[in-house]
């Protein structure tokens, strides 16, 4: 760009694409981008735009993603993942949060929802875990609350559930569990309570 003299930057392009008649989103530019040669995937273009002046992290293309034409949630952004190219679920989206500068766990992820439009609670959330590819079960949402740096143990995540909206009760809890498929009865739970750190002893 710089060498033909047209437009120095992506972000010029995109202010200047109504004028020209040449795309008039980013979505319609990214559509192209294998045609025209300049970048083949979202994920490619993220990590060029420091380069070519767009926007420096992810979070910010959320913010202007209404205004540039392409995806208005977070939640169209996943459906569109496999598309453009950028990461195939919501697991890997969190793996490279800290990576592209949006959200550096999930606990941080959930008190966003319902700014980018996602879900709005953890409960709508395992309903969608299935569909986002994240975490099938509550179970191995536990077994990675460490690692996504959500709650360390059930009895937090019993504290916190009144806040994130999934279970207001550990009776509301044991009542759901044959739904969500971590435990099928209180003695399974007795005997995994060691385990998840809630209490290590009846």
């Amino acid at each position: 760009m710089q060498t033909v003299g047209l437009i120095h930057t992506l972000e010029q392009c995109l202010n200047r694409m109504q004028t020209v008649g040449l795309i008039h989103t980013l979505g319609q530019c990214l559509n192209r981008m294998q045609t025209v040669g300049l970048m083949h995937t979202l994920e490619q273009c993220l990590n060029r735009t420091q380069t070519v002046g767009l926007i420096h992290t992810l979070e910010q293309c959320f913010n202007r993603m209404q205004t540039v034409g392409l995806i208005h949630t977070l939640e169209q952004c996943l459906n569109r993942m496999q598309t453009v190219g950028l990461m195939h679920t919501l697991e890997q989206c969190l793996n490279r949060m800290q990576t592209v500068g949006l959200i550096h766990t999930l606990e941080q992820c959930l008190n966003r929802m319902q700014t980018v439009g996602l879900i709005h609670t953890l409960e709508q959330c395992l309903n969608r875990m299935q569909t986002v590819g994240l975490m099938h079960t509550l179970e191995q949402c536990l077994n990675r609350m460490q690692t996504v740096g959500l709650i360390h143990t059930l009895e937090q995540c019993l504290n916190r559930m009144q806040t994130v909206g999934l279970i207001h009760t550990l009776e509301q809890c044991l009542n759901r569990m044959q739904t969500v498929w971590l435990i099928h009865t209180l003695e399974q739970f007795l005997n995994r309570m060691q385990t998840v750190g809630l209490i290590h002893t009846l």
